[in-house]
């Protein structure tokens, strides 16, 4: 398999894509055969193709797969090499702390795995950060490491690449020579081992040292044969870059137009390639461009571009992993090092104010190289020590105070403190006394003073100070004071972000107890609601409005804050509100009425709106409602007698009782205390009067079914039956509708039809619609009439004319089939099947269609009511006979099955559990009255729920007629 995977590679350079696509398939055969390392290996060659083509990161979630898989199997050898693949593809992103992380763990893992060119690569990974930082110096020393581990291992590959990258080094640092002689060892080293790209970049770097010397011509020449073999090997990475090179020597060369169009293909492989930094440098070459040319609105997008881009970068390059890769810089880090470690250290924002202070500037005494450092913050008129750091003894300590009056010119100094001032001799500060006498002997010679500052403002100062001996304040210094006073202010900001952040989590803390506390009124309200629920099946199960509101006063008392609870009857007709029950903290009181034409009337305001009312201080929410007259009339006097006690409603809620539109009367709920109810409350209520508006409807209606059920019960039962079969002919109302309206249209289609042959202005086109609208409509007529006919019809049968049927003799297997045939296919639609079990030779002498009709019903109730909401259901039929004179025929599914509630009503005229869903109740009926009656025989079903239904018919070989079964 090794073999396969270098001849593969071997052919990668020359044939790309197809070796791409051969390392795949080798994958997939190596995840079949559950060969996780060779699959591994393959992609990582894959990769390094991809990588060379621009397009790497389209492997990003698989090399992040496959690194989970080799760290879960143990594949530490290929858990390296994977871990090297995803830093080049996040170095290329521009994302350089997650570079670290994996680059870092894959050095740790070669230690152990011994591979040295994944080792090196991972190395020289981590020089290529530093170089794209800035740091020229640390990844030199890390460059120059790793040649040291090169010269015992001759891979031309790594060589090369090792060379183009110190050579690189050197051209940052201003050492062209040495980058010449690097480059074109590079160069050597890659044509030793065919490596076209390396050939390429190391012709590409040549051009630009041209361009450095101001030797155009060689430039473009370097240039352009670098990009064509860019092209060749089709490195994608390399064309973008040299694009930006050829770009700059077109500019140059005042060639505005050709620089634009190699700048804009140079975007376009940059896009390909993932650069941000490749589309940041085309973006920002490109919009100065444009901005020469005059064309200011292509040069604004392109300047924005660049700022996003440039702003991406800044963001991606900073991060927390810098201690992790100093450990593998083997030289000692310089000032700018500890520095960059201070200012990328996650850990301060994990320490208190103090200690970060301190970390800070017991790290600066080193950075400086300083003897002591001392924050001063502003107090009012003082200036207050807020941290002190020295390697010498000082006359104070933290929290000394500097009064104004008492150092007035150093105030003064502090005050116009815009710049940094380097006092190289402290002899010569303006303050120098002041300072002489606040330092006294720690003879402090030299002092740096930067400004502190705080959202524009300033806070303080920090000053370096160096003793014994004067220090010349050089450039670099004033750029790390500088640094250093910005991570005060970070630390100070971070400290009053996390001061308004407790402020803030003190705020939800209440804000959380508030919501707690809400929270268990919404509890309770839930326990009420199911309590409101149970109430509310109690007062639905009572028949009569006496009961109903006997029942609401006896539960809604123990459930409301309320004093008093009323309900009210609505009587249009005599133009009143009646108040027949009411009851004051639980005494009954008198009944009382008001007067629909009075306006000033909660309760007339309630039935007219038909809202509810909701008012919890009622002097100031009555005048959403009634008039000041209204607050006299808040209590029905004459529903007090002499004991009553007296009351006067402040809070009050009142919802109408209306059920279909239809206003039944009013509930009234009353405190004498502002603010006793609340939202929830309404909802109670409201909840509560739709169960009493029901229950009243309820007991209405149930006095006009007992006189209507006296009435039925008064008739003989088929009379009463044919008066049911009229009461729901409404069902036929839907096929004849159709057939109205299709006649209607007819009508009008004939007449404009006609119209136009007498007129003459009859086109084929029209004649050839009205023929199809004509066809139409006959074939919508014949079939809805076809299903009114067969309704009525199926209406007609309970009453079983018994001489309309024909009567014949039957092979029972063949007219069932035929019966099964007329409805195979909705049967197959809906996914069912049904199996046919009746021996051939069984002739009755019956009634076939009657018979089909039965086993129609049979098959239509398994379809519409067995399986619902099922799949795949089996019904079957079966027949054998059982003596000379009789047969058993068995019809049965596998479906729901019914309820032994149901089950004993299933014989019952219009009674179905499919009211307006398509049942009307009469299929079963009528098929007892076929089997008792016509066929002469017994019907018997068995069922439970979820074992299916079983029906069983015993029929006479030679049906009875109608006279026979009546002796």
């Amino acid at each position: 398999m090794n073999e396969l995977i270098q001849r593969i590679e071997r052919c990668s350079r020359r044939h790309p894509q197809q070796a791409i696509q051969l390392f795949h398939k080798l994958e997939q055969s190596a995840y079949r055969e559950k060969r996780l390392s060779v699959a591994l290996n393959a992609l990582v060659r894959r990769f390094f193709i991809c990588e060379r083509l621009g397009h790497a990161s389209n492997l990003n979630d698989e090399l992040y797969s496959a690194l989970q898989s080799a760290e879960n199997s143990g594949l530490t050898y290929q858990a390296g090499r994977l871990m090297l693949c995803l830093g080049r593809v996040r170095y290329t992103e521009g994302i350089y702390n997650e570079s670290i992380r994996f680059w870092t763990r894959c050095i740790d893992l070669c230690q152990i795995t011994h591979d040295t060119e994944v080792l090196i690569e991972a190395r020289i990974g981590l020089g290529q950060i530093y170089d794209a930082l800035g740091d020229w110096e640390a990844a030199a020393r890390i460059l120059q490491d790793i040649s040291l581990l090169l010269d015992s291992f001759d891979r031309p590959y790594l060589k090369s690449k090792l060379a183009i990258n110190l050579g690189v080094n050197n051209l940052n640092i201003g050492k062209h020579a040495l980058a010449s002689e690097l480059f074109k060892e590079a160069l050597s080293h890659a044509q030793r081992g065919n490596i076209t790209e390396y050939i390429a970049e190391a012709h590409w770097y040549l051009g630009i040292l041209a361009q450095h010397e101001q030797n155009f011509d060689l430039a473009f020449q370097e240039v352009r044969y670098a990009l064509r073999l860019a092209k060749a090997s089709h490195y994608q990475w390399l064309l973008s870059a040299a694009a930006n090179t050829l770009g700059e020597l077109y500019v140059a060369q005042d060639q505005t137009g050709q620089a634009i169009t190699i700048y804009l293909e140079g975007l376009d492989y940059a896009e390909k390639n993932g650069s941000r930094a490749q589309r940041n440098l085309c973006c920002q070459a490109l919009s100065r461009l444009y901005e020469s040319s005059g064309q200011t609105q292509l040069a604004l997008n392109f300047a924005r571009t660049h700022h996003q881009l440039s702003k991406e970068i800044t963001e991606l390059s900073t991060s927390d992993k810098f201690s992790q890769l100093r450990e593998y810089d083997l030289s000692k880090k310089p000032p700018v090092e500890l520095l960059l470690d201070l200012s990328s250290n996650s850990q301060l924002e994990e320490k208190t104010l103090d200690e970060a202070l301190r970390y800070v500037c017991e790290q600066a005494l080193q950075i400086l190289r300083v003897d002591c450092i001392c924050l001063w913050l502003k107090d009012r008129q003082q200036l207050r020590c807020e941290m002190l750091t020295s390697s010498i003894p000082l006359p104070f300590e933290i929290g000394k105070r500097l009064r104004q009056q008492d150092f007035l010119k150093y105030f003064q100094v502090i005050q116009n403190l815009h710049t940094p001032i380097a006092t190289h001799d402290l002899r010569i500060h303006p303050a120098a006394k002041e300072l002489d006498t606040l330092y006294q002997d720690a003879q402090l010679c030299s002092l740096l003073e930067i400004s502190v500052r705080l959202h524009g403002n300033q806070i303080g100062v920090i000053s370096f100070g160096k003793a014994l001996q004067r220090k010349n304040w050089t450039r670099e210094d004033l750029l790390f004071g500088s640094h250093l006073a910005n991570l005060i202010q970070q630390v100070l900001s971070l400290d009053e972000y996390r001061q308004a952040q407790n402020r803030l989590e003190n705020r939800v803390l209440e804000r959380t107890q508030e919501l707690q506390a809400r929270t268990e009124l919404l509890r309770t309200a839930h326990q009420n609601i199911f309590i409101l629920s149970e109430i509310g099946r109690e007062i639905t199960s009572q028949l009569d409005r006496e009961s109903i509101i006997n029942t609401l006063y006896r539960h809604v008392n123990k459930l409301m804050p309320a004093e008093l609870l009323s309900v009210g009857i609505y009587k249009a007709e005599q133009g009143m509100i009646d108040f027949p029950c009411n009851i004051l903290r639980g005494k009954n009181l008198l009944p009382y009425h008001r007067n629909l034409q009075d306006p000033d009337l909660l309760s007339v305001w309630c039935v007219q709106h038909k809202k509810a009312i909701y008012i919890n201080d009622i002097h100031e929410d009555y005048l959403h409602y009634i008039g000041i007259e209204g607050l006299d009339k808040l209590v029905a006097a004459e529903s007090f007698d002499a004991d009553s006690d007296s009351f006067t409603p402040v809070s009050l809620i009142y919802v109408p009782l209306i059920i279909k539109d239809r206003l039944l009367g009013l509930l009234s709920m009353q405190s004498s205390h502002a603010y006793a109810f609340e939202r929830m409350h309404v909802d109670m209520l409201t909840t509560l009067a739709a169960y009493t508006a029901v229950a009243f409807d309820n007991a209405d209606t149930y006095q006009q079914l007992s006189s209507a059920q006296q009435l039925l019960m008064s008739k003989e039962k088929l009379a009463a039956l044919g008066a049911l079969v009229a009461g729901i002919a409404h069902e036929i109302n839907t096929p004849l509708g159709n057939c109205l309206l299709t006649a209607t249209t007819l009508k009008e289609s004939s007449g404009k039809f006609i119209r136009q042959f007498q007129e003459g202005s009859l086109k084929r086109s029209e004649f050839v619609h009205f023929t199809e609208v004509l066809n139409e409509a006959n074939d919508m007529l014949m079939r809805n009439l076809l299903n009114a006919s067969e309704l009525v019809s199926s209406f007609k049968q309970v009453s079983v004319d018994q001489t309309s049927q024909q009567r014949r003799s039957f092979n029972l297997l063949k007219t069932s089939q035929e019966v099964v045939r007329t409805m195979q296919s909705r049967i197959n639609k809906q996914g069912h099947q049904l199996q046919i079990d009746i021996p051939e030779a069984i002739v009755i002498d019956s009634f076939p269609g009657p018979y089909g009709q039965v086993i129609t019903n049979f098959i239509n109730n398994a379809l519409l009511h067995g399986f619902e909401d099922r799949h795949k259901g089996v019904m079957r039929l079966s027949a054998n006979q059982i003596d000379h004179q009789h047969v058993k025929i068995c019809f049965s599914d596998n479906g729901a099955g019914i309820s032994a509630e149901h089950l004993r009503r299933v014989f019952d005229p219009f009674f179905t559990t499919k009211l307006g869903h398509g049942g009307s109740g009469l299929g079963m009926n009528i098929v007892h009255n076929i089997v008792t009656d016509l066929l002469g025989g017994t019907i018997n079903v068995e069922s439970a729920i979820g074992a299916g239904t079983s029906i069983t018919l015993i029929l006479p070989i030679r049906a009875l007629t109608g006279s026979d079964t009546n002796h």
